[in-house]
């Protein structure tokens, strides 16, 4: 008797591990080609739902229900990167919206801020092999060569659905990605993906891709995307040095071009350049580079206005989104949002939210370490060949987070996942 017993719970399980199998198997798949299809998406920000709600959202919410099919039908090990951060970046939020003048709105963006942690969470999970890493970052490589040739075209043909120019931003583009800046830091952080993955494989092809995304982010006039250029740039060569030669060529490297840079400032006036811009025929140079000293005057006025603010709401902060209502209540000269991350954190979520983005701020910096030194795993170093891009995609991120606010956008989250990807998986 004990002998048909064993052989029952024998036969048992071995119908259910293969079902179990199966289901982890099309969870998968499902969760890999969700996930793909949001990253080839992620321009996608048009036409606008309510709470800021886009298409590509759809794409997001069933790449993360995917992956929580997966979780429950597969013995895969799950990690959740950020968490210490974000809570109290989160955290910080609520409690300045329970003070502040748009606790309805404000929990709209903490909600928002939650699902972008999810969508961060699906990626770096799904990049756990570095053949699903790879066909997202190819993806994402072409995907974007793909949204410059639509802007081309819409420049072409003259469509402003395509192109995304207003009346408001002049000639400046924004392609489907409602902003501006958006749009340039989007082109930025592609250009870096397709410098990182060496992807189209072909030199000429490959620099081909280069020159459309540069083009593309010289239509959308945004100068913080030349102060992103210039800082990852920057930071990518210097790692990409670090790698070859060691520490003793990038500290020559870095005193040269802090030396080159000093004489361009002393012996170049900025102002002039941009007063000449100003007056060009070339309507892209005139709504971009021409409206800079206009665009730092601005927000030297709404820097002034946003520390009044933190002067009156204490360390608590206002809530998130609330810095425009303030101003309009107070009838300030320059009524806009904080169009800086790192005011913004302090003057919406407080001391503790601005320390929650530090945090998480420092959490990139200690993961992107052995990303940027090139201690990835045989598999992984074959589909990031230059990891140092990466790292320079997220130095000039955090840097233009200065000029504008750009850290709760899809694609940042993306960028964030694929090093925490590169950090828990890719590690020698």
């Amino acid at each position: 008797m004990s002998e048909v017993v064993a052989v029952s719970r024998a036969t048992l399980r071995s119908d259910v591990l293969p079902l179990r199998s199966a289901r982890a198997s099309d969870g998968e798949r499902l969760a890999f080609g969700a996930a793909a299809a949001a990253v080839a998406m992620l321009p996608l920000l048009i036409p606008g739902g309510p709470s800021n709600i886009a298409p590509v959202d759809l794409l997001i919410a069933l790449a993360v229900g995917t992956c929580v099919f997966w979780a429950g039908t597969s013995g895969h090990r799950w990690r959740f990167p950020y968490v210490a951060s974000v809570t109290l970046f989160v955290g910080g939020g609520a409690i300045g919206a329970l003070w502040g003048p748009v606790p309805g709105t404000g929990a709209i963006a903490l909600v928002q801020d939650i699902i972008l942690l999810f969508w961060c969470w699906a990626l770096v999970n799904i990049a756990s092999s570095p053949e699903r890493l790879r066909t997202l970052l190819r993806t994402w490589a072409y995907s974007s060569v793909g949204w410059t040739l639509i802007l081309f075209a819409g420049l072409a043909i003259g469509a402003s659905a395509l192109t995304g120019q207003t009346a408001r931003e002049g000639a400046r583009t924004s392609l489907t990605l409602i902003d501006p800046n958006i749009a340039a830091n989007y082109y930025f952080i592609s250009l870096m993906v397709i410098w990182a993955t060496q992807c189209p494989r072909r030199r000429a092809v490959r620099f081909l891709a280069y020159a459309l995304l540069l083009s593309a982010m010289f239509t959308t006039g945004s100068i913080g995307a030349l102060v992103a250029l210039g800082v990852g740039g920057g930071v990518a060569a210097l790692l990409g040095l670090y790698r070859r030669a060691g520490v003793v060529p990038v500290v020559t490297a870095a005193a040269l071009g802090a030396v080159a840079l000093f004489l361009v400032h002393t012996n170049m006036s900025m102002s002039r350049i941009q007063e000449g811009a100003a007056g060009s025929r070339y309507a892209f140079i005139r709504d971009g580079l021409g409206r800079g000293e206009q665009s730092v005057e601005f927000r030297d006025e709404l820097l002034r206005e946003s520390a009044g603010l933190y002067e009156r709401s204490g360390a608590f902060g206002a809530g998130p989104v609330s810095t425009k209502v303030r101003l309009e209540r107070e009838q300030a000269p320059v009524v806009k949002e904080a169009h800086d991350d790192y005011l913004a954190a302090l003057v919406e979520r407080g001391v503790l939210g601005f320390v929650g983005l530090m945090l998480l701020i420092g959490t990139l910096a200690v993961r992107s370490l052995p990303v940027a030194t090139g201690r990835l795993s045989r598999g992984f170093a074959e589909v990031v060949a230059r990891p140092n891009a990466l790292v320079g995609a997220l130095a000039g991120t955090l840097a233009a987070a200065a000029v504008y606010e750009i850290l709760h956008v899809r694609h940042v989250w993306a960028l964030f996942a694929l090093i925490g990807a590169l950090s828990v998986w890719g590690r020698e």
